[in-house]
């Protein structure tokens, strides 16, 4: 496999959608979700708005209140009653307002609640504090980024078992680098090349409610990673600062990374906790 060094490309802000925290790409399209949104965003692969699809009624503010949202912060693709099917995860950090998991049918735009209680509260057993803030499928299984804070710094990505719409919690792997204070936001698998891609951001918060001031973002490459994802313990190598890249990074909190599917590209999208969506691409 030849070297992997990412090079940023482009980014624009996405007009009048707060806070996005998760991208997934399913056919020619991208599904954003802000954490705090009423909508999903949907964009072509020229990031050019080609839709939204509501799932809460809006009100009169763009964003929804903090104690109630439902905090999605990761998505991911899956084949639902033999149809690509895109499911969007609340975090799971306050309970049961963001317990739920939200399948989307982008072929009728409808968006169906699935409680999932019982998945989040055997996920509680394992970390100090829940805050799922990245997904992705790998292979047969599906890994989620158990997010860090500074009262508990330990990054997991959990293991499940997918059948049809239950999940069944198999085990965690701690992640170990030398990033301080950071905390996993998003994760994508390419299943042809074995690479895990894996974001963190660093913001100063101790529990996984409150934000913090945003520091600096990074993208971790993880190759074999089937071979390396067996082990108890996931040590990160190869950890590219993205600010280093280029300047459209700093003050960004990079939230979710998604692969471009038929390029050697990826997708990330940004929240600056102000209600501002910035996408960003990179190729590697």
């Amino acid at each position: 496999m030849r070297e992997l060094n990412p090079v940023y490309e482009m980014s624009k802000v996405a007009e009048n959608y707060p806070s996005g925290s998760t991208i997934c790409q399913l056919n020619d399209k991208f599904y954003v979700m802000g954490d705090d949104s009423a909508e999903i965003l949907v964009l072509n692969e020229d990031m050019q708005e080609s839709g939204r699809i509501e799932i809460f009624a809006k009100g009169s503010e763009m964003r929804l209140p903090k104690d109630t949202k439902a905090d999605v912060e990761s998505s991911i693709v899956i084949n639902h009653k033999g149809k690509p099917s895109v499911l969007f995860l609340g975090s799971g950090s306050f309970s049961p307002h963001r317990d739920t998991i939200f399948l989307l049918d982008p072929e009728l735009n409808q968006v169906r609640r699935i409680n999932s209680q019982k998945f989040y509260d055997t996920l509680r057993l394992e970390v100090n504090a829940l805050n799922i803030e990245a997904a992705a499928m790998f292979d047969e299984e599906l890994l989620l980024g158990l997010r860090a804070n500074t009262s508990h710094p330990e990054n997991y990505i959990a293991i499940a078992e997918i059948k049809g719409l239950t999940f069944t919690f198999k085990r965690k792997i701690l992640i170990q680098s030398s990033l301080q204070n950071a905390g996993i936001s998003g994760m994508d698998y390419h299943k042809d090349e074995d690479i895990l891609f894996i974001t963190f951001s660093t913001e100063d918060t101790s529990n996984a409610y409150d934000d913090g001031q945003i520091g600096e973002s990074y993208l971790a490459l993880v190759t074999d990673a089937r071979s390396v994802l067996k082990d108890e313990k996931l040590v990160l190598n190869r950890i590219i600062k993205l600010s280093d890249l280029s300047p459209e990074f700093r003050n960004q909190k990079i939230e979710s990374v998604s692969l471009m599917k038929g390029h050697r590209k990826l997708m990330l999208v940004a929240d600056d906790d102000k209600g501002q969506t910035k996408i960003f691409t990179i190729s590697y």
